[in-house]
């Protein structure tokens, strides 16, 4: 009966202590790649230098800070050999018409940076990230 009440005791510490974590109070201070709904433009909030930006700036702000673009800018669908290829580096996928999107491997793949950093949709689908996996 013991390890029941045990097992018991702590679902419940973990339960409490979740609610707890989820129930932050948001002091409406702008977050890393938030967006600013007061301007006609995208302009992108970055932490690190406390400031609105544009996307571009900002993704390159974000890539600068994961040490990259480790593999530098690359055409369309030219990726580096996935077995050479660390988690956390990052290129420039440039698109046959000149768009181009920030690339980082994560989780043993090529994604959009704006999609690893869990960015506005409107974000997601700047530039050429829209169109990056279709070529």
């Amino acid at each position: 009966m013991r390890p029941l009440s045990v097992i018991s005791s702590l679902l419940l510490v973990g339960l409490l202590t979740g609610c707890q974590a989820s129930h932050q109070v948001d002091d409406g201070s702008p977050r890393n790649g938030d967006l600013d709904p007061n301007k006609p433009t995208l302009t992108v909030w970055h932490e690190q230098t406390q400031q609105w930006t544009t996307p571009e700036a900002f993704f390159e702000l974000e890539l600068t800070r994961l040490n990259g673009p480790t593999y530098g800018t690359r055409t369309a669908g030219n990726y580096p050999d996935y077995d050479s290829v660390e988690e956390w580096q990052t290129l420039i996928d440039q698109l046959p018409d000149g768009r181009v999107c920030p690339m980082v491997f994560f989780h043993k793949r090529w994604r959009r940076l704006p999609d690893v950093l869990a960015l506005d949709e409107s974000l997601r689908n700047y530039d050429g990230c829209r169109d990056v996996f279709k070529f």
